[in-house]
């Protein structure tokens, strides 16, 4: 198949949207087989532009309207209407003539616009002038976003979002297709993102049937077990052709408690006292004696307070709606695709995140949280970005909602006892269950964290817990730690310890733990470096898990990420406590120990090229 050229300037494409052209030459832009998107796009794009400038006017010409109002009550209007005619019908005419532009050149941004999808790409042509060309590889799409805004909703459309790796914005999107067909058409590329094979090909013809299995079936489990086939995290949540499940859904009075314990309510709560006791400052000199000179103070109380008030409480109310919109009827379900995960008041959003594209997820306890036990899920997932709002995979939860969550994320953390380290990592302090500490002779640095600070490593993931009065838990999988960095200052390197730093992509957190013992972070970059080697051989970067694979998967996983002394725990550090005679053993000699010799790799790299 040929692939469509742009006719835009240099520079303007990703490196996820490109364009190309083949040997026969360009193929032309309005080609039978690609499909535009829905006519009534334009009408879903331009309403708010059409209400919008109005809004403008009258919010900056309030006075005009207002006299205009009055004239039309008078009957002073009617009587120039009838005297000279023309003014008006040159503005009536002026004032279509604008709504006519503005419709015009949505209907033509909609004409112009097409999409093809293939066994490859999603591609997706758009421009009047500037043409642009932007596709992006299926199999490396990260998320697909289903998206409705109000008119959307009325008119029974929705906006598809497609995210890649290597794109740092969205890679594609088609805006607007019936719901029904974005449904079909997600559902079938995230499909093929995961490795199965289509039932049939996805064309524009072809795409318009209803969606199995759109609405969420199953019961929400909350009796706090780590629901975790003996699988790999590169496994789908669910096996193809299964039931979705749901896995977490937020009560609305949940969510309004959440909104409200937010230091939000403690700056609203502050801006209150304060606008108080100008209030009663201003009537107090108000009503004393002008001639004392103390009445004229209320006139500069209410001219400096009002200006500085109204857009503070505006401010507050915008951020409120925003915070509870997002986690609206939150429900996240697991699904053959992926984590499907769903939001929105006014403007409803779903989106499908599969486990194998999260590069590293954190849960967050705010302090104001702590007496009701709530938690909130974010991750970083490469395309995603620093945007928050599309980070959030729960927005409050309790524990058996974050356990379920982090459970679809991280099925099988190779541990014996997952619920337990987890639950220490998320709430306990101190070196239970193999978590390090800041050592004691850096307690100056950290004396009031000094025993939540640390890591702990299991042969599925590398595990930061940090904070007291608002706790964190960050969990990276081997296989998606791009890279580790150590810092250490003047002063660490008198104390002999440094800070981590894990590189992974632009998200809403970033892996960093400080103050941790010199000895620990320097076995934790060996041991990365071995153990985040073998989980990029044996994952697919590309693909999750096909079932035929998963018996071989855990066969060689085993062998791989077996410590040769035998322990199936990952190594931790032992700071803080007395050194024995093999902790003071070299470091290369404790890394060889740990992961096996060089000609054991080579056997494993021999293994793999064989399968």
């Amino acid at each position: 198949m040929s692939e469509g050229t742009t006719d835009q300037p240099p520079g303007t494409q990703s490196a996820a949207t490109q364009s190309t052209s083949t040997d026969s030459g360009p193929e032309r832009w309005f080609d039978p087989s690609w499909t535009k998107v829905h006519p009534l796009s334009p009408f879903v794009r331009g309403w708010v532009t059409v209400i919008a400038i109005p809004g403008i006017v009258f919010g900056y010409n309030w006075q005009m309207w207002a006299d205009a109002w009055q004239a039309v009550q008078s009957g002073e209007i009617q009587r120039d209407v009838s005297a000279n005619p023309m003014p008006f019908i040159l503005g009536g005419a002026g004032a279509l003539l604008i709504i006519v532009l503005i419709f015009g050149s949505f209907v033509l941004t909609w004409w112009f616009t097409r999409y093809k999808i293939t066994a490859e790409h999603v591609m997706v042509k758009s421009g009047v002038f500037v043409r642009q060309h932007r596709q992006a590889r299926i199999d490396r799409v990260q998320a697909v976003d289903l998206r409705q805004p109000l008119a959307a909703r009325i008119t029974g459309l929705a906006e598809l979002k497609f995210e890649v790796a290597e794109g740092d914005g969205t890679a594609a999107t088609l805006a607007f297709l019936k719901k029904a067909q974005a449904e079909e058409l997600r559902a079938e590329i995230m499909d093929r993102a995961a490795g199965n094979p289509p039932s049939s090909p996805t064309t524009a013809q072809d795409s318009t049937g209803p969606v199995p299995g759109a609405e969420p079936e199953g019961t929400a489990t909350a009796d706090g077990e780590w629901r975790a086939p003996a699988d790999s995290h590169s496994q789908p949540t669910a096996p193809p052709g299964s039931p979705d499940r749901l896995v977490a859904k937020v009560p609305t009075g949940r969510l309004i408690g959440s909104v409200l314990s937010g230091w939000g309510t403690i700056f609203v709560l502050l801006l209150i006292l304060v606008a108080v006791g100008a209030v009663v400052a201003g009537l107090i000199t108000a009503s004393l004696d002008p001639a004392e000179g103390f009445g004229a103070v209320w006139p500069v109380v209410a001219a400096l307070g009002i200006p500085t008030f109204l857009p503070m409480a505006i401010a507050a109310i915008t951020i409120y709606y925003q915070q509870f919109s997002s986690g609206f009827g939150f429900t996240s379900t697991a699904t053959s695709a992926g984590l499907r995960i769903r939001y929105g008041l006014l403007e409803t959003t779903n989106q499908t995140i599969p486990p194998g594209r999260v590069q590293a997820l954190q849960v967050q306890q705010p302090v104001l949280w702590r007496p009701f036990k709530w938690f909130r899920i974010v991750v970083t997932v490469a395309g995603y970005g620093i945007g928050e709002k599309r980070s959030v995979l729960l927005p409050v939860g309790r524990i058996e909602d974050v356990i379920a969550t982090v459970a679809e994320m991280f099925p099988d953390l190779q541990v014996e006892n997952p619920e337990e380290v987890f639950t220490a990592g998320l709430l306990n302090s101190g070196t239970e269950l193999n978590f390090t500490e800041v050592p004691r002779r850096a307690r100056l640095f950290d004396p009031y964290v000094r025993r939540r600070r640390g890591f702990r490593t299991t042969p599925a993931a590398l595990m930061f817990r940090d904070g007291r009065a608002a706790r964190r838990l960050t969990m990276i999988p081997h296989e998606r730690i791009q890279s580790l960095s150590m810092h250490q200052g003047p002063l660490q390197r008198g104390r002999a310890v440094a800070d981590i730093f894990v590189h992974s992509p632009a998200g809403p957190f970033q892996a960093r733990l400080k103050n941790q013992d010199l000895d620990a972070v320097h076995e934790l970059f060996e041991y990365e470096s071995a153990q985040a080697a073998t989980a990029r051989r044996y994952s697919d970067r590309n693909h999750w898990m096909r079932p035929e694979e998963l018996q071989e998967f855990e066969r060689k996983a085993a062998e791989a990420t077996a410590p040769a002394d035998g322990d199936a725990e990952a190594p931790a550090s032992t700071a803080g406590q007395p050194e024995s005679p093999d902790h003071q053993a070299p470091a290369d000699q404790q890394v060889q120990a740990r992961h096996g010799t060089a000609e054991d790799h080579q056997e494993e790299e021999r293994h793999l090229r064989e399968r």
